[in-house]
């Protein structure tokens, strides 16, 4: 038997990011307050709460430059461990902050998410980068489900509780709750035990110089475009918030429920994909579940026009369908990426070409969503007048397949030669040691 199939199922490191993930999803557990804090207490219009929670995802558009940060400049001879545990207290203190003086204004409330989100983001590209120095090529797939599967599981845990907490508890107790998992997290991390391999910075101009000439490759930066491509779809999250909360009236604690299914559907996707798909070519997947997710968008339509009532169908059972069924296909047609993303990051500088590709996704969400916002305003479209809604919906629609004719470009058969014969990493010692021990 080869030393890789020896290799145990968990090890430290793969604990340490489990918890990581698992502590980013739970960390969902005040989105709901911060919605209803920007709808009820600042009276935002949809399109201005949509650029408020844009401003404050921006640190995930530049995820290459923490990336870099991570690669080139330890802490204390750490380039792991120590910003987990740094920006974990700083996560911990902004959402301290955002208790007591966020929930008072809204330039304070987006400059501190902004402080939150920065810190949080930081965490999630040093956990990613210890997920992809645990990756041989043929491991991929299980650990980027290992290591999405831990966040669901923590989304599902904030969905299912942050609009039943709200039905009871002020919003300035869910952000006092809310600072207790990055603590954790922060205090859990200080057993992480770093390797040689893990510790060894970088020289900046190194890691820009590898990430240059790895990027320039036709055959990395083609398929990143079109990646981009594919997630710039204009978003209409804001404005079916208020009207779910305005038209419909569901409540915070349904407004929870609508979260825990859609978790549960991410749960659902990760689970079917490790088990039964991973091995699938990554063009037949994607291809099959970006089809079936333009088709199960429109089906939204029904929903606005109130067409479900003619129908006979309960709005909130029609919502909580709908919402488990768009999750698990979008999860699914997303993971492949992921899983190409990780198998194609070249070794020492994980954390950066990593970021970079998370970070492109994250634009063209980021890109999606603000020209929803302006789709939206320049239509008309607001909690007085919903009549145009569909319309928006269908146009949204299109978005999803307009890059399709171009996906011969992802190809995760064409990954360069020289990644493909790099030898499978092993990072924790005593596995190495184990592995000796049964060779001999």
């Amino acid at each position: 038997m080869s030393p890789k199939n020896n290799i145990p199922l968990f090890n430290l490191t793969q604990i340490i990011v489990g918890i990581v993930a698992f502590s980013q999803g739970v960390q969902h557990l005040a989105d709901l307050s911060i919605q209803y804090l920007y709808k009820d207490d600042f009276h935002v219009s949809p399109s201005r709460m949509g650029v408020y929670i844009g401003l404050s995802q921006l640190p995930w558009i530049i995820k290459p430059v923490w990336g870099i940060i991570c690669d080139s400049f330890p802490i204390l001879g750490s380039r792991r461990k120590a910003y987990i545990v740094f920006c974990g207290f700083l996560s911990f203190i902004g959402w301290q902050l955002m208790a007591y003086t966020g929930v008072d204004n809204a330039y304070v409330a987006v400059a501190l998410l902004i402080m939150i989100s920065s810190s949080v983001c930081i965490c999630n590209v040093v956990g990613e980068a210890l997920m992809v120095e645990q990756c041989a090529n043929d491991h991929a797939a299980n650990n980027v489900s290992v290591f999405f599967g831990f966040k669901a599981a923590g989304g599902l845990i904030s969905a299912y509780f942050s609009g039943m907490l709200l039905m009871y508890l002020t919003k300035k107790q869910i952000f006092l709750i809310n600072s207790i998992f990055p603590l954790t997290m922060a205090l859990l991390s200080l057993k992480l035990k770093e390797t040689q391999q893990t510790q060894q910075s970088q020289n900046i101009k190194e890691v820009l110089s590898t990430f240059w000439t790895f990027f320039s490759n036709p055959k990395i930066y083609q398929p990143v475009l079109l990646i981009l491509a594919f997630m710039m779809v204009p978003s209409s999250s804001s404005i079916m918030f208020y009207f779910y909360t305005e038209v419909l009236h569901f409540t915070p604690k349904f407004m929870g429920y609508l979260k825990f299914i859609s978790c549960l559907g991410t749960l659902l996707a990760i689970l079917l994909y490790r088990n039964f798909l991973k091995d699938v070519a990554f063009q037949k997947i994607f291809i099959t579940t970006t089809i079936s997710f333009f088709f199960c968008y429109l089906s939204t339509i029904p929903l606005v026009t109130r067409m479900n009532v003619q129908w006979g169908i309960d709005d909130r059972f029609f919502c909580l369908g709908d919402s488990v069924i768009l999750q698990f296909i979008g999860e699914l047609n997303l993971l492949p990426i992921l899983v190409y993303a990780c198998k194609i990051c070249p070794k020492n500088i994980e954390a950066t070409m990593y970021a970079m590709l998370m970070a492109t996704m994250n634009f063209g969400t980021f890109a999606g969503g603000q020209l929803g916002n302006f789709i939206l305003y320049e239509m008309g479209i607001n909690q007085q007048d919903y009549s145009k809604l569909y319309i928006f919906i269908a146009l949204s629609s299109i978005f999803f397949i307009l890059p399709l004719p171009w996906i011969h470009l992802i190809n995760d058969k064409a990954i360069p030669i020289e990644k493909e014969q790099d030898p499978p990493q092993i990072q924790d010692v005593e596995e190495q040691q184990k592995l000796i021990a049964e060779e001999q």
